[in-house]
């Protein structure tokens, strides 16, 4: 059998599946979840509520519509989550002046308390799960990530388009 010991624990050498980005991200995203509840938990978050607050928050005036774009999410989903996070008073709908079917969306002052506990909490974990890792090596890494997720959103965007006409 094929294994690296690293720290007295075996690892299975993954081969080409280390470069099959589906492999390798639903592999992460499994591991990451924990990251993600260890934040929820504590602030009563639903799934997705903190990419919700923190897209609206970097970008004041967003859209449904970009949301779920954005966060690749269903927009029924966006819509629901909205709904609750509005009830909460965390956020503000605001109807587009020239296109009543369109809603700006803010955050409330309490929006913005909550974005900076998540940040308080989120900043820190995600330098332990970077330990060992180069500040060029992050940025790169980050870079990269954008540039795919820019692509994908394109291709996802251009693709919905062409099937509603």
């Amino acid at each position: 059998m094929s294994e690296i010991k690293e720290n007295g624990k075996s690892r299975i050498i993954l081969g080409p599946l280390a470069q099959d980005l589906p492999f390798m991200f639903r592999n992460l995203h499994s591991m990451l979840r924990s990251i993600g509840a260890s934040i929820r938990g504590p602030l009563d978050l639903e799934s997705g509520s903190i990419g919700i607050l923190c897209l609206i928050w970097v970008n004041p005036g967003i859209s449904q519509n970009d949301l779920a774009e954005n966060l690749a999410m269903k927009k029924s989903a966006i819509a629901k989550l909205v709904k609750s996070l509005e009830a909460q008073g965390l956020i503000d709908r605001e109807r587009v002046s020239g296109d009543r079917r369109m809603n700006a969306i803010t955050l409330t002052s309490d929006g913005h308390k909550l974005v900076a506990s998540i940040r308080e909490l989120s900043v820190p974990l995600n330098e332990a799960v970077m330990v060992g890792i180069s500040q060029d090596e992050i940025e790169v890494f980050f870079r990269v990530l954008e540039k795919l997720h820019a692509s994908l959103a394109a291709r996802v965007s251009v693709s919905a388009s062409v099937q509603n006409d």
